[in-house]
């Protein structure tokens, strides 16, 4: 059975790099608008039977209030997944990964480096797809796929609108 991962970066270079990773596994990646109402959607997609296996949220978007986010599923019996990520800090201090783990993430994850792009990706990659109970991972995919995102890629990469779209008809059906 395909796995299903939700992704909710800001417009940018993160998003690039977590949509790139976990298509390079053949994963089945949604990257969904940071303006999505996700509360209303995964509750939609709850009655449709239809979540996804796993949702990374970035941090950043404070107007999702990715904590409380994950109270929210927990309380709701969602049984998914919700891995955060911070998108701006390069490390992740034992408090703060400590605390979000006692508000119902899966976990929390520093930014994938540009200098570090290889090692963190698969850093990273092979924390999500545990959180998926895939055991092996295609590393030459990995690798040509990041080999892809030069170091002069556009910083405003934008979601994809087709996943827009997507999304929108596994709602309304």
């Amino acid at each position: 059975m395909e796995k299903f991962v939700v992704i909710v970066f800001p417009n940018g270079l993160q998003g690039h790099i977590w949509s790139t990773i976990l298509r390079s596994q053949q994963l089945s990646v949604i990257w969904e608008s940071p303006d999505v109402l996700l509360p209303h959607t995964l509750k939609a997609l709850q009655q449709q039977q239809t979540l996804p296996d796993l949702l990374i949220l970035d941090t950043r978007l404070h107007h999702l209030q990715p904590l409380q986010l994950c109270r929210w599923s927990q309380k709701h019996n969602l049984n998914i997944e919700i891995l955060l990520v911070n998108g701006m800090q390069p490390h992740i201090l034992a408090a703060e990964r400590k605390w979000a783990l006692s508000q119902g993430a899966a976990d929390l994850l520093p930014r994938i480096s540009q200098k570090s792009l290889i090692s963190g990706a698969a850093t990273n990659l092979r924390k999500a797809l545990d959180l998926l109970e895939v055991l092996h991972y295609d590393q030459h995919a990995l690798i040509r796929s990041l080999l892809r995102i030069s170091p002069n890629s556009p910083r405003k990469a934008r979601y994809p609108k087709a996943d827009e779209m997507v999304m929108q008809r596994m709602i309304s059906g």
